[in-house]
This record gives structure tokens, C-alpha cells and sequence, in this order.
């Protein structure tokens, strides 16, 4: 799968100027493996359909009601149904009655980071990974095989914030389909992926609930090795051409990736910790 673009489906962009503006969306590889993870080529929706189901995400409360009138939900319900019917054909994984009949919607507020935060690490990732790093299996859901994630908003570096990335600090980098590039990281590699299975053999599924705050706790080494990434990015004006562990991604509206849970055996994927 990361050699070709195996699975493709069409765009369900649409804007009032122009109502049918579509076309094939394909999946392309951010990482090499073992660590599958994909972006959609383009906008799998438009900035208008995203401020849609913004509005409608907003207005919802737990019991799934909602204060907008018919018109405004029926619309924001079809764009839905269309963001399921790509994610099914990119996935090849048709949706079931497993599933929450909504997504779970998150919104982040945006955190300032100023220089003091910038030479300090603890300070920093208290601002980039304020919740750790987690696997999407954890409390034993193990039929989460695999997460995708459709950004609404975008989010470019400015002088004063460079956050807001979903960060995967165990995933190589793919440049070119070349997985030698990132082979000068190997042992950097290696002992993050024995931290980070160490984590979950001890049922430890989010980086937080690693109680050891030494720097060389399991927990503490992959949060640095997000801010390894952060720190990489933010000296690059390529960042998608930095070499070292670790892959940022950075939201972009109508943006949708997914990336895999589990390994071959069924089990929860240690390389799949992010935040």
C-alpha cells in the first residue's frame, strides 16, 4: 500500500459559487513503514462545508440535539454522509453498526508559544501535547483498527505559534518513498519503539499515565520526541523534508488522513502513539 495509491475515492467538495466541484482523491503516504499513514492529496470538502459542520458541531449537546433549525442539520448530515462514504472507499473499510453514529468532534484553542516557553522543554510540551501521547486502542478498544481524522481549520506557523499539529513521534518520514533516509535514526528508532512497547505492556496507553517524570522515563522520552519534531519543523522552511524521526502534521482545512492502530497480530501498535 505504500508503494501505490491503491484506494481512491471522489471529492465531495462543494461551494455555493460552484455546487459540484469533484474529483479523484487519493491517498498519499507521510511515513514509511511500519507505521501506515496517509493524506488525502487535496480538500476531501470545502472551507464552507467546514465552517458547516463546525457551526453544526458546536450547537450539539451530549444527548445528540441540537439548537440549529431542519435545514441547517439536514445539511450538515449530508456532508457528513459524504465525508463517511470517502473515508469507507480510502479505507476499504465500510462503515458498521460498531461505529458512534457521530464523530467525536475536538476543538483545540490556540496556545501562544513565546520564548520562554521555547527554552524551556517542559514548558513546551506542556503547550504542544498538553494530554501526552496516546494510542487510539486504549481502554481495551481494540476494534479501532483504524483512526482518520478530518481537519476544519487551518493552522500556519506565525512568528508566535507553531502548534496545533497532530505529531507521531515514532513514524519515519516519507521522502521520496526512500526508507534510507531516516535509517542515520535508527537507534533513536529503536529505543523509542522499546519505550513505547514497554508502555503498553504495562497497559500505560496514554503518555501521561506514566507516573515516572524522569527524562528517561518511557513516557517522557516519546513526548521529548515530539518536541524533537516540533523543534526540527520549526528550524526548517521545508519541514516535509526533514529527515529525523518523527512526523508532524500540520491542519489544513478539508485535509482528511487515517492511519492504522494495530499490528499484524492484532494488537495495539506501539508505533501509533500521537497527540
Amino acid at each position: 500500500l505504500h508503494m501505490q495509491q491503491l484506494f481512491t475515492a471522489e471529492s465531495a467538495v462543494t461551494t455555493a459559487d460552484s455546487p459540484s466541484m469533484s474529483g479523484a482523491i487519493q491517498m498519499t503516504p507521510l511515513s514509511c513503514p511500519p507505521l501506515l499513514l496517509l493524506q488525502s492529496s487535496a480538500p476531501i470538502i470545502s472551507n464552507e462545508q467546514c465552517a458547516t459542520l463546525i457551526e453544526y458541531f458546536d450547537h450539539i449537546n451530549a444527548e445528540g440535539d441540537t439548537t440549529l433549525d431542519a435545514t441547517q442539520t439536514d445539511n450538515a448530515k449530508s456532508i457528513l454522509g459524504d465525508v463517511h462514504d470517502i473515508i469507507d472507499k480510502v479505507t476499504n473499510c465500510p462503515r458498521h453498526d460498531g461505529e458512534a453514529k457521530l464523530p467525536r468532534y475536538v476543538r483545540y484553542h490556540p496556545r501562544l508559544i513565546d520564548e520562554e516557553a521555547l527554552f524551556d522543554s517542559k514548558k513546551l510540551n506542556d503547550v504542544l501535547l498538553p494530554d501526552g501521547c496516546h494510542v487510539d486502542t486504549n481502554n481495551g478498544k481494540l476494534f479501532r483498527h483504524i483512526t482518520a481524522i478530518l481537519y476544519l481549520t487551518d493552522n500556519t506557523p506565525d512568528d508566535c505559534s507553531f502548534g496545533g499539529g497532530t505529531t507521531f513521534p515514532l513514524a519515519k518520514p516519507w521522502i521520496g518513498g526512500d526508507a534510507s533516509t531516516v535509517e542515520m535514526h535508527e537507534n533513536d528508532d529503536y529505543a523509542l519503539r522499546n519505550s513505547a512497547t514497554r508502555l503498553l505492556e504495562r497497559n500505560v496507553q496514554h503518555t501521561k499515565g506514566d507516573t515516572d517524570q524522569s527524562a528517561n522515563s518511557d513516557g517522557r522520552r516519546l513526548e521529548m520526541a515530539g518536541i524533537d519534531a516540533f523543534n526540527r519543523d520549526a528550524k526548517s522552511d521545508a519541514p516535509h523534508n526533514n529527515v529525523g524521526l518523527g512526523v508532524r502534521v500540520m491542519p489544513q482545512a478539508g485535509r482528511l488522513i487515517f492511519f492504522h492502530n494495530i499490528n499484524d497480530d492484532g494488537m495495539s501498535d506501539a508505533t501509533s502513539f500521537h497527540g
